[in-house]
């Protein structure tokens, strides 16, 4: 009933003689269909002959909706041409958001307006707006349906990254060198003690003891700890070892248990000589 009275008053008012024709109103809406997740954009344009100031609008031009709210609102007073020629247009842009799905529309609003300088006031009616809102799109509640597709795409990418980065450090780092054979690591430690004897056959033979024993109890699985020469070499007759392999290591072991507890007096080089024959024979053999 309210808004029957307000329609016609304003068509009473803009007959009325003495009042101006020369002022109207439009609305425009951005679109007729929307999602439920978007804004749509609903335009007043009021224009009328003459410069901005001819008429005023005081009352607050607020919209009746339903399923819809204005989310954000603005107006602005523009005008072109000079004197005679200078038409005036004052335009009211809100944003519309989605409140419910379905049908959402805009009632028809009164502006009301003021003519100045004589006072005159007049009505302007806008018509009803329509629009169709699509129901909001189902959000899954956390935990029920798996983590986001983008949480996955930056798992795979670190995993891929840290992937390469192991290949590339793998690639890039030293390789370790080869275990020696117990044969290498013999004449390594051959080497050293011929290095700290010098031309001592005493100190010489001290070292050799220990670390022929120790290559013969890792070549053929003997205990040495806490046992004599004699045990020792009983057990290498065993040994899966040529007669000559035996005889050899057996000849050194004695001579270096004797010379490293009774002093001797060998000829010069013999340190040299003793270590070279023992490395040559080693080389061929094992």
């Amino acid at each position: 009933m309210k808004r029957l009275v307000i329609v016609v008053l304003a068509v009473l008012l803009g007959s009325a003689p003495g009042i101006s024709q020369a002022i109207s109103v439009s609305q425009t809406v951005d679109r007729t269909e929307m999602r439920f997740e978007d804004t749509a954009v609903y335009q007043i344009t009021i224009s009328w002959d003459g410069p901005p100031t001819k008429y005023r609008f005081e009352k607050a031009l607020r919209l009746s909706t339903d399923k819809l709210k204005v989310s954000s609102f603005s107006s602005t007073v523009h005008s072109s041409g000079e004197g005679a020629d200078e038409v005036s247009a004052k335009i009211i842009e809100y944003r519309l958001a989605p409140t419910g799905s379905g049908v959402g529309s805009v009632e028809p609003l009164a502006i009301e307006y003021t003519e100045w300088p004589d006072t005159t006031v007049g009505t302007l009616m806008t018509d009803a707006v329509t629009l169709t809102i699509a129901p909001p799109v189902p959000v899954k509640p956390e935990g029920a349906g798996g983590f986001p597709v983008w949480i996955w795409v930056v798992g795979l990418v670190v995993v891929l990254a840290l992937g390469a980065g192991l290949v590339f450090w793998q690639r890039s780092r030293p390789k370790p060198p080869p275990p020696k054979t117990p044969a290498q690591a013999f004449l390594d430690d051959l080497a050293d003690v011929k290095k700290e004897a010098g031309s001592d056959l005493k100190q010489f033979q001290t070292g050799l003891y220990k670390i022929l024993a120790v290559f013969i109890s890792v070549l053929y699985r003997i205990d040495i700890n806490g046992r004599s020469t004699d045990a020792i070499l009983a057990d290498l007759e065993k040994a899966d070892l040529s007669r000559e392999g035996k005889d050899m290591l057996s000849d050194w072991l004695r001579r270096a248990e004797r010379e490293k507890y009774v002093p001797v007096n060998a000829p010069p080089g013999e340190t040299i000589r003793l270590e070279s024959e023992i490395r040559s024979f080693v080389q061929k053999h094992f």
